[in-house]
């Protein structure tokens, strides 16, 4: 492997987990309207928020309208989700006070991927490593800076597409992050679930990616230079 100096780590599904988060975000608001929400409720509100991501268009981050307007589109499509929610598991609660509440549960957030502490303990300058961590997330302030702050101590730096004005995949995202990092792009390494937004944005961008890949499944057109199942191949790779 070639050597890099900078780790370039996706947020959701890689460092942290969205669907704990999300769960439980789901499960205090119906705490708040008096009911339990049971597995099954959980698993459908799960359900009916990839669809209204999909249906929004959240999901075309390749598309240049919601590239534009992606933050916008990622709160105003919540009291849409939860007017399916309600529809389904009614409560005395607007769709719209649901979807402030959910925002703000959201940023209480922050259960890890599998394996990624120590990961980030062994990789981490900042706690013996060798190499410098920084987080690349498309999302909201707010929301990604709370639910990163449990691992905020192994990281050089966090950029959240809401503060750059830009998101994963397009190239000004990346050429952002290696102008304040004042390097290159053959320093850097990036690692995320995602083939549409971290490893085709790297790519682009001309950035080494690794991409952690729990389901084996194909990567199609889109090549990585390195695949891991787990986070904790990558020390293998890398120390």
């Amino acid at each position: 492997m070639k050597k890099y100096d900078y780790l370039i780590f996706d947020a959701d599904h890689t460092l942290i987990d969205f669907e704990a988060d999300e769960r439980e975000a789901f499960r205090k608001i119906f705490a708040l309207c008096g009911r339990r929400a049971d597995e099954d409720m959980l698993a459908r509100c799960r359900e009916l928020s990839v669809r209204t991501w999909d249906d929004v268009g959240l999901s075309d981050v390749d598309d240049a309208v919601i590239q534009r307007t992606y933050h916008e589109l990622y709160r105003s499509h919540l009291p849409l989700l939860f007017s399916r929610i309600f529809r389904e598991f009614p409560t005395e609660m607007s769709p719209e006070r649901a979807a402030e509440i959910f925002l703000r549960l959201l940023e209480e957030g922050g259960a890890p991927e599998k394996g990624a502490e120590k990961v980030l303990s062994v990789l981490s300058e900042a706690t013996g490593g060798k190499y410098r961590i920084c987080v690349a997330t498309n999302g909201l302030h707010a929301i990604q800076t709370g639910r990163l702050k449990g691992m905020e101590k192994y990281f050089y730096r966090v950029y959240i597409s809401e503060d750059i004005g830009v998101i994963k995949p397009l190239s000004a995202f990346f050429a952002r992050i290696l102008s304040d990092l004042h390097t290159t792009k053959d320093k850097c390494l990036m690692i995320g679930d995602s083939l549409e937004s971290d490893i085709a944005g790297a790519k682009g961008a001309g950035i080494d990616s690794c991409w952690v890949n729990p389901s084996g499944r194909s990567s199609g057109e889109i090549l990585p230079d390195y695949t891991v199942r787990e986070l904790a191949e990558l020390l293998s790779l890398l120390v």
